[in-house]
């Protein structure tokens, strides 16, 4: 009897493991659906995560770790991609946690990269290089070469990101492509049986030539951009096709070839739109495009894509403005405990030095105050009818009359009828920084046109404080010199005049 009760109690044992192990498998075979080389074309993001929030929860009714964290690892990516950082953010907290709980470096080392590009997005550089720092330290610690090798390479492509996007430093394209090469460099030490060796070493290919594009080194990007098209000969469909067709479009401007770079920008549109991710590759496909329209002279499909542009731009700057104080706050709950431990001593430094700070501050803002009215007045002493150094004849004053009246009513015609009049002044901009937006733009014709700080203020419906910050962000993307009047430079830009 004793034996039947001992049998009875091994065989529901061994039926409750392997029910167990059959619901592993299940939820392993969800999940190859939802990772699929082709799932973001074929399904699109709304029902990739719908497939990985079905994963997610099934691991966690099972206690499954592994599928848990796949799940959250694919959703942060997905929300990332469609900017919804907040939700991003929420499934990166929770797989940080699992992952260092369970000691999976790989996982853990992804969702550190995956933060810092959101930082990155909303200017926290410091945060996003120290995250890199922390995943590099995570990724050495992972025992299978290969993964350790695609972990390093995600994590230098993410620094090069930041380093971009960040701005400031002289010779910030070496220092981009610096760390690109290192990138590109763990790619090509992946071992040759591992499937998917030509995409990594492409994406890494892909983005060296962007840098090459950036400095000017045309036949230095075509030559890297041809690398990546035979890496991926077989994959002309793939996601990293949307950029690649944009930097083949900006190409054919700077070439002048502008069907042809239309021609591009409208595969890269036509591919974003088909994977329904990705909306910021999206402003540069119909920035891109607006310039080449710009160059046939057509205005009407300019004007058309600089506002879609300008839709995608606003409707991002309004999504990161509900959220961009709640990140630091977020994260900071994580490391409350300590941070209280320090409270105290930190208390006593910031008290000891703020009387410093705010006389420092006083000083630098009366500074500022005196620079922007000094160089306010003597952009009212420029010619107001953009009469050039070189002679050129004034515009019609009737129609410059026109383009004044529709921007000081904020009238959505006013940058169309602007670039008719004035078409080389937006080409000659981009020629000398692609990085400007169609927003950018804007405020530059609104300079060119002598519009002061506080009338720029009243025309976009925004803050003094916000014009400034825009105008000193135009300075350092078009490497304008603090000591030079950014309104007398504006006026000695081509304008070829119709």
């Amino acid at each position: 009897m004793i034996f039947k009760y001992i049998f009875c109690f091994i065989f529901l044992f061994y039926s409750l493991i392997n029910g167990q192990s059959s619901q592993e498998k299940s939820i392993d075979s969800l999940w190859n659906l939802a990772a699929g080389k082709h799932s973001y074309a074929e399904k699109g993001s709304k029902e990739m995560l719908r497939l990985c929030t079905e994963v997610y929860y099934q691991s966690k009714n099972i206690n499954y770790e592994k599928g848990t964290l796949r799940a959250l690892v694919k959703m942060s990516e997905i929300y990332q991609n469609e900017q919804n950082y907040k939700e991003s953010l929420s499934k990166i907290n929770e797989g940080l946690i699992l992952a260092e709980k369970t000691r999976n470096y790989v996982i853990w080392s992804d969702l550190l990269t995956l933060e810092s590009g959101i930082y990155q997005e909303f200017g926290y550089y410091d945060k996003s290089r120290e995250n890199c720092r922390k995943a590099l330290s995570i990724a050495d610690q992972i025992t299978e070469t290969d993964r350790k090798h695609i972990a390093r390479s995600n994590i230098f492509r993410q620094q090069a990101s930041t380093i971009d996007k960040e701005n400031t430093l002289p010779n910030k394209y070496d220092s981009v492509k610096f760390y690109y090469g290192k990138a590109y460099a763990e790619s090509k030490a992946l071992s040759d049986t591992f499937p998917q060796k030509n995409k990594y070493i492409a994406k890494n290919v892909k983005n060296i030539a962007s840098i090459y594009l950036l400095q000017n080194k045309t036949p230095e990007a075509e030559q890297y951009l041809a690398e990546f098209e035979a890496l991926t000969k077989n994959e002309k469909n793939s996601v990293e096709y949307i950029s690649f067709y944009t930097l083949k479009g900006n190409i054919e401007n700077k070439k002048r070839n502008y069907d042809k770079a239309v021609e591009y920008f409208n595969h890269s549109i036509h591919l974003s739109e088909e994977y329904k991710i990705l909306p910021s590759k999206l402003i540069e496909s119909y920035s891109g495009i607006a310039e080449s329209y710009l160059g046939l002279h057509d205005y009407k499909n300019q004007a058309f894509y600089l506002t879609k542009a300008k839709k995608i731009t606003d409707s991002l700057a309004n999504a990161e403005k509900k959220i961009i104080e709640e990140i630091p706050s977020e994260h900071t709950e994580k490391n409350e405990n300590h941070l209280l431990f320090y409270a105290i001593p930190i208390l006593i430094v910031v008290l000891l030095i703020l009387f410093y700070f705010l006389f420092i501050r006083k000083k630098t803002v009366s500074q500022e105050e005196t620079t922007t009215v000094e160089e306010e007045k003597a952009a009212n002493d420029t010619s107001p009818d953009l009469v050039s150094e070189n002679g050129v004849e004034d515009p019609d004053l009737n129609r410059l009359d026109h383009i004044i009246e529709l921007a000081q009513n904020n009238d959505k015609s006013f940058y169309l009828k602007f670039s008719e009049i004035f078409p080389a002044f937006n080409e000659t901009l981009l020629s000398i920084s692609s990085q400007l937006t169609p927003s950018d733009l804007e405020y530059c014709a609104l300079m060119k046109l002598n519009f002061d700080t506080k009338q720029i203020a009243v025309v976009k419906k925004t803050s003094v404080s916000s014009v400034e910050s825009r105008k000193y962000r135009i300075r350092k993307k078009l490497n304008i010199d603090s000591s030079e009047n950014i309104y007398k430079w504006l006026m000695k830009i081509q304008t070829n005049y119709k």
